[in-house]
């Protein structure tokens, strides 16, 4: 196996440097095998590699991420049958490996050649491989340590009073929408307690033969519809017609484990006209995205993603009319979902263009962006901004930058901004502070999910510039509860006090059942001066009420407005805005009172009952970024919820205009005797090139972790060592 190791070794660098020449490059003539041996032997291979004893999963893991690299500047081509072959013989699911590995189509969602792609790119033995180890490989449980950065280079200092502006007294309502997830394959009487992700479709099936007598098979199923702005109940469905045995039958008007359908979506809407053309008077609404449905990617065709978007955008444009809506990406709203190549990448990047000439098309039509908002969309995908007619500054963000399912998110990832999304933002904000206008920011995934660390706490280092003058709110979706976080300043070591804190987002519930949660949608009181919010109000429908009212349409109740549930004894003064202090007051009273953490939870599921409190609850809502949430979690009672950390002898240094460079560690990094020292720059051959906007920040001595420390740097400094012998040796 070593021996192999030498031979893939030299060729990838062989590889690289010719390409680096520009000089075409053609393998010796006596590996010339023909493809089906080709895949054979590299199917075998990594086979080899997770049987390797002296191998751990993260190890194995990079490893096979050389492999990969090889064959991609080889052979890119066969890159997709082999990795879902080994997959499949290796016991994964065959449907998933196909997914993650396989040959793309338009009948289903899958990233072999995106795999392909990242791989010809990435480092597998620095960052980009640890990063994706991490993350993409369930054994893999050793997160690296963040590198340090600097920004000040980027905006000019923070004036040391910087207040934000004083509230009007007067106000305008705002409309938040989230997470439609339009199932548009939802058929009634399919299976609505099946065993795959996504139930309620033709294919939903339960590997468990049902009951002959259900109990589930009463109420619910009508053949209604909305006609003309209005609601028409129709005929009751006999089910005991249905001759297929079932657990649960869907209903008209959605199930808990399944997406919404239209005339869910419908009726939500409509409720929402009725209460705009009646008291409330929406001035815009928000949208945080999240219009395609949670089905398994073999289900996802491409023309499923673009119905999904249209038709949830159009029935939004029906119901609101006049209203604009200011829409942002969802992580899920392309195809293949949760991608998103960089721009420099042309070949990866003209594919996916598409789909942002798509959106960008579509709104421009429904009248909710203008030409240059379209061209932002267009050419930059990671972005685009517009001022409303009262002079707010609103940026709506490409979240896929800093999604962990997003394959390219984990190349070149020592550098600060490889999308261009930091420039762009700090760009409009410093608009927006010379301009004096505020601002707010929209985006789909929170930065404290399913999200990576280096871009999420740069995107908190952005915000703690810019707070509290020019950054109003700012706001989320994708994760369906009714949340907010708290910004503090620091890693998450600092106390979470006042003092320190930066600035918060809130969470808007989603319309979307699934995962057991009733529908909802909020809306907003908002300074005219400040745009900061003063109240949100929650409205809700309880779904399992449709199962039992004889097909009557959905009621929607108001839930809780944030002053009443959160200060009932109203100390908080009625003309202040809900500003971050106040939410920092919530998340103590979350954390002090069990009372209050079962309300916060109720709420979070719109009226459902609380079995179980949530042990994490004050981190995830007192906790911006990643970093930030694990290091939260480092308490006694909570080790279980900690990934080992690698202590590296070298820490990156983001220099700007330089090639990536390390210092070394000598000593305890708890230890304030401990020295750092310059390595140098790093191999040149994998070398990572950054953009000019990092600086060189002084390491500072970090709290010691608890929990279990494993370390890998012994057995790799040996391994690296004999693999230099044998080349030596051989060549």
């Amino acid at each position: 196996m070593i021996l192999n190791w030498i031979v893939i070794i030299t060729l990838i660098k062989t590889v690289i440097t010719f390409k680096e020449q520009h000089l075409p490059y053609y393998p010796p003539t006596e590996l010339a095998i023909s493809d089906e041996e080709l895949v054979n032997r590299a199917v075998a291979e990594l086979h080899n590699i997770d049987a390797a004893s002296d191998l751990n999963e993260c190890m194995a893991c990079k490893t096979r991420l050389q492999v990969a690299k090889f064959l991609s500047l080889t052979r890119p081509d066969l890159v997709p049958q082999i990795f879902s072959t080994w997959c499949i013989e290796s016991g994964f699911d065959d449907i998933q490996c196909q997914m993650n590995y396989g040959y793309p189509s338009e009948e289903y969602c899958s990233s072999g050649n995106d795999f392909a792609k990242l791989v010809s790119l990435m480092n597998p033995s620095g960052s980009d491989g640890d990063l994706f180890c991490y993350y993409h490989d369930k054994r893999c449980s050793i997160l690296p340590e963040l590198p340090m950065f600097n920004l000040d280079k980027l905006w000019p200092p923070k004036p040391k009073s910087y207040p934000a502006p004083e509230n009007s007294g007067t106000t305008f309502n705002v409309l938040h929408i989230s997470d439609i997830n339009l199932q548009t394959d939802y058929k009634m009487f399919s299976e609505a307690n099946c065993s795959q992700s996504l139930c309620c479709a033709a294919h939903s099936k339960n590997i468990n033969t049902p009951p002959i007598i259900n109990e589930n098979l009463e109420g619910g199923y009508y053949e209604s519809s909305y006609s003309k702005n209005h609601f028409e109940k129709g005929q009751y469905q006999d089910i005991s017609k249905i001759k297929q045995l079932m657990w649960s039958p869907a209903r008209q008007f959605g199930e808990y484990e399944c997406d919404t359908p239209m005339l869910l979506l419908n009726s939500t809407m409509s409720g929402i006209r009725d209460l705009h053309q009646n008291h409330l008077s929406f001035e815009f609404a928000i949208f945080t995205g999240g219009t395609v449905d949670h089905s398994d990617r073999s289900y996802l065709t491409k023309n499923k993603v673009l119905a999904s978007q249209e038709k949830s955008y159009k029935i939004l444009k029906h119901y609101l009319d006049d209203v604009p809506v200011i829409p942002t990406f969802g992580t899920r709203d392309v195809f293949p979902i949760n991608q998103l190549p960089q721009k420099n990448l042309t070949d990866n990047s003209h594919s996916y263009q598409w789909q942002f000439d798509f959106l960008a098309d579509l709104w421009l039509e429904l009248g909710w962006i203008d030409f240059d908002a379209a061209k932002q969309i267009r050419y930059s995908q990671v972005g685009f901004s517009l001022i409303t007619s009262r002079g707010l500054r609103i940026i709506s963000l490409n979240s896929n930058v800093w999604n962990v399912k997003n394959l390219y998110a984990f190349w070149n990832t020592l550098s600060i901004d490889p999308f261009g999304i930091w420039k762009f933002l700090v760009d409009e904000l410093l608009q927006a502070e010379k301009n004096h206008e505020r601002v707010w920011i929209l985006a789909h995934l929170p930065p404290n999910h399913q999200s990576l660390p280096l871009p999420t706490s740069v995107f908190a280092k952005i915000i703690e510039r810019f707070s509290p003058k020019v950054i109003a709110a700012i706001f989320f979706g994708n994760i369906q509860v009714d949340t907010f976080m708290v910004q503090y300043g620091g890693d998450g070591t600092n106390p979470k006090e006042l003092a320190n804190a930066i600035n918060h987002a809130l969470v808007g519930p989603s319309i979307s059942p699934f995962s057991g949660l009733n529908p909802a949608w909020r809306y907003y009181t908002v300074d005219t001066n400040s745009f900061s919010v003063l109240n949100s109000f929650t409205y809700y429908t309880d779904l399992e009420a449709t199962f039992h009212n004889d097909g009557a349409e959905p009621v929607w109740d108001f839930g809780y407005s944030a002053r009443d549930v959160y200060d009932p004894d109203q100390m908080w003064p009625a003309d202040w805005a809900l500003n971050t202090e106040w939410w920092h007051h919530v998340g103590e009273k979350i954390q002090q009172s069990t009372e209050m953490q079962v309300t916060f939870q109720k709420n979070e599921n719109r009226g459902r009952e609380v079995h179980d409190l949530d042990p994490d609850i004050h981190c995830r809502v007192t906790s911006f970024t990643i970093p930030s949430r694990k290091q939260c979690m480092i308490t006694d009672d909570q080790d279980d919820h900690i990934e080992p950390v690698e202590p590296n002898d070298y820490i990156p240094l983001l220099r700007p205009d330089e090639k990536v460079q390390y210092i070394e560690k000598v000593g305890d990094d708890t230890d304030n005797t401990g020295v750092w020292r310059s390595r140098g720059t790093a191999n040149e051959t994998y070398v990572t090139e950054l953009d000019d906007l990092a600086q060189v920040m002084q390491p500072s001595n970090v709290k010691k972790r608890k929990g279990k420390n494993i370390s890998l740097k012994d057995r790799v400094r040996e391994n690296n060592v004999r693999i230099l012998n044998e080349l030596n040796n051989h060549f």
